[in-house]
């Protein structure tokens, strides 16, 4: 089958069942990393038997994290074998309507609730992105994109925002790996994040909104792009 056999070892942070894991945990966390850092496009089939093989579990497992996957929007049942979940592009537009509507909660509550030397540490998130520009893969960069905003989420001071948004982005970095090769790259993503975090320091939510919305608007762009270009084929 198509799909990355290399998995454990060249994942990042994918975990072992000997670092005090369950075999079950290390293979959810395992397969979940894998498919946050790109090494998988929407659709890949996943067979339980392959799954397990990667990791050196059994089915059990590995249907286990299979089906926590699924509850969490990045894995599909079909019949009675699964994939990586293929979004069609109107679950993509409500993804990303849904993730502009908590980030926008994010900056609201940052601004009312956080003070100055909380929102100006996001600054640290900025340079660590700096750092690896050019060198980073995107898998990684993915990491450190999502470890900005779920640090807007977390200037909130709302668990429950935090929780829901982690949910989203992950959904988002999954959509993502179709468009790694059309999207503007880590560059343009940095520069997003550098001008979101400068309206954030200026307590200008207008601003912080508008332009997380032109931080989302390329990916949601190319999957309108595509699903155009589908029903032109079948017309």
């Amino acid at each position: 089958m198509p799909g990355p056999p290399d998995i454990p070892p060249s994942a990042p942070n994918a975990p072992a069942a000997g670092d005090g894991l369950s075999r079950g945990e290390a293979v959810y966390q395992g397969l979940k990393s894998g498919i946050l850092h790109h090494r998988f496009r929407m659709g890949d089939p996943l067979r339980e038997e392959d799954v397990a093989s990667w990791f050196g579990a059994s089915r059990a497992p590995a249907r286990d994290a299979l089906k926590r996957l699924e509850t969490e929007g990045l894995v599909e049942r079909i019949g009675r074998k699964y994939a990586v979940r293929n979004y069609s592009y109107d679950e993509i537009l409500v993804t990303y309507r849904m993730r502009a509507a908590l980030e926008h909660l994010s900056v609201e509550f940052a601004i009312l609730r956080a003070d100055d030397a909380g929102i100006a540490a996001l600054g640290a998130e900025l340079a660590a992105q700096k750092a690896v520009l050019g060198n980073a893969s995107r898998g990684e960069f993915s990491d450190l994109d999502a470890r900005f905003h779920l640090a807007l989420a977390r200037l909130s001071g709302n668990d429950m925002l935090l929780r829901e948004t982690e949910t989203i982005i992950n959904r988002a970095r999954l959509i993502r790996s179709n468009e790694l090769d059309k999207d503007n790259g880590p560059q343009a993503a940095y520069a997003d994040h550098c001008r979101i975090h400068a309206a954030l320091l200026r307590r200008d939510a207008d601003t912080a909104k508008a332009e997380l919305n032109y931080h989302y608007a390329t990916t949601v762009r190319l999957h309108e792009t595509r699903s155009a270009d589908a029903l032109g084929a079948r017309s």
